[in-house]
């Protein structure tokens, strides 16, 4: 069933895609990266979209996760690689990684083809994945990666591994770090194991430290190589790069507290929970909201998602990533324009996706296939509309998003 997906969605993901994007900084800096530097080369690359500028050098803001990945098909092609059919390829991948953690949770064949048909057919992921484009090719990447830490914590249960899996996420979408207490939780019986011995044995004697560190020397070793890749670029460990966006970008209205700011989670939660389509008296009537659109309008089947309660070590693990996840990103100036639905709930998505699977449960009723194909639909009417009844709009340097 995982060989079955990835060519069901590396065929639809392409196919109904782009096929290209003018906004290939991850190439450049992987072409960069090769030839020992780590600022876009203007004289060797393309477009350079949307870069921080510190002392005349250009540099990729998001994390280079993606750049290290295509490394070697860069070597290989060069700046002639495809970024967009790079990320349909890794979105496949994606599939096969999602159909194997719907296997985890349920051992109904066709609840999990139902479940991961959601997944890659019914929610934003498949607009991201068939972009390619620089910034959703970042969530195309750590998607992919918080799902293999998904599945490892939930199959091999190697902190270690399933540490350097979320650092890896972290390296591509930064607020993906703090999807963190999810994997703490879920490794408390590594870590925090029943009492074997005396009844009366203390909570504090019987933590294990040797399991919270190896999930933290995995993620931490992606931190530390963050802080060092800042250093070089900024001089600061911590990653400063939206504050040298270019000048006419942080004059910008949105910009009005600095890149971030408190007061912004209001505008995420108006595309989080109230942004619909735009409704026009003119055909075709109905069209996508280049500022986004509400979670729920997107993948209505998420709404089993609140069914899941907190009766399980699972959901609340799930609950624990979601909330301080969406509160990180809400605190951003921007929320994403120009995009399908709303972009920035992909660092959390893999969570909220085990939350309706334990809404669902195991049973699949006709009201939970009316949403799951509602949401598939909604999605084939986005990908339709945006890059194959709108290409101009698409291609414009309206798309680029804001981080």
């Amino acid at each position: 069933m995982a060989a079955l997906f990835f060519i069901a969605a590396l065929l639809v993901y392409w196919y109904l895609g782009p096929k290209d994007t003018p906004f290939i900084s991850f190439v450049n800096l992987a072409n960069a990266f090769l030839h020992g530097r780590i600022d876009q080369i203007p004289e060797l690359s393309g477009r350079i979209t949307e870069p921080a500028i510190r002392d005349g050098k250009f540099y990729v803001i998001p994390p280079p996760m993606p750049a290290i990945i295509i490394l070697p098909a860069v070597a290989l092609f060069g700046l002639a690689l495809n970024q967009t059919l790079v990320s349909a390829l890794l979105g496949a991948i994606n599939a096969s990684v999602v159909s194997r953690v719907t296997q985890r949770l349920t051992g109904k064949l066709t609840l999990q083809i139902w479940l991961t048909v959601l997944f890659v057919f019914g929610t934003i992921y498949w607009y991201t994945a068939s972009h390619g484009g620089v910034w959703f090719f970042s969530h195309t990447v750590a998607v992919l990666f918080l799902f293999l830490a998904i599945y490892e914590t939930l199959t091999q249960k190697r902190p270690l591994v399933a540490g350097l899996l979320l650092g890896a996420a972290f390296w591509s979408r930064q607020p993906t770090i703090m999807t963190l207490p999810f994997f703490v939780i879920m490794f408390s019986d590594q870590w925090l194991p029943e009492a074997s011995g005396p009844a009366d044995t203390s909570l504090l004697a019987r933590i294990r430290l040797k399991p919270l560190l190896l999930l933290a020397a995995g993620v931490g070793t992606f931190i530390l190589l963050s802080f060092a890749y800042n250093y070089a670029r900024f001089g600061t460990l911590l990653d400063a790069s939206q504050n040298f966006r270019p000048d006419d970008v942080l004059k910008e209205r949105w910009f009005n507290h600095g890149p971030f700011h408190p007061s912004y989670v209001t505008r995420h939660t108006e595309v989080i929970f109230q942004k619909l389509p735009v409704i026009q008296s003119e055909a075709p009537y109905v069209r996508p909201s280049w500022s986004g659109m509400a979670i729920w309008a997107t993948t209505p089947a998420f709404v089993y998602a609140l069914f899941a309660g907190f009766r399980s070590k699972l959901a609340i693990a799930c609950w624990a990533a979601i909330i301080p996840t969406a509160l990180t990103v809400a605190i951003f100036a921007g929320t994403g324009f120009a995009q399908f639905g709303y972009r920035y709930a992909q660092d959390f998505y893999p969570f909220l996706f085990l939350l309706t699977i334990i809404g669902i449960g195991g049973v699949l009723r006709w009201h939970h296939k009316l949403l799951i194909v509602a949401s598939v639909l909604v999605n084939f009417w986005g990908v339709l509309w945006i890059y194959n009844f709108d290409a101009h709009g698409f291609l414009d340097l309206r798309w680029v998003g804001y981080g």
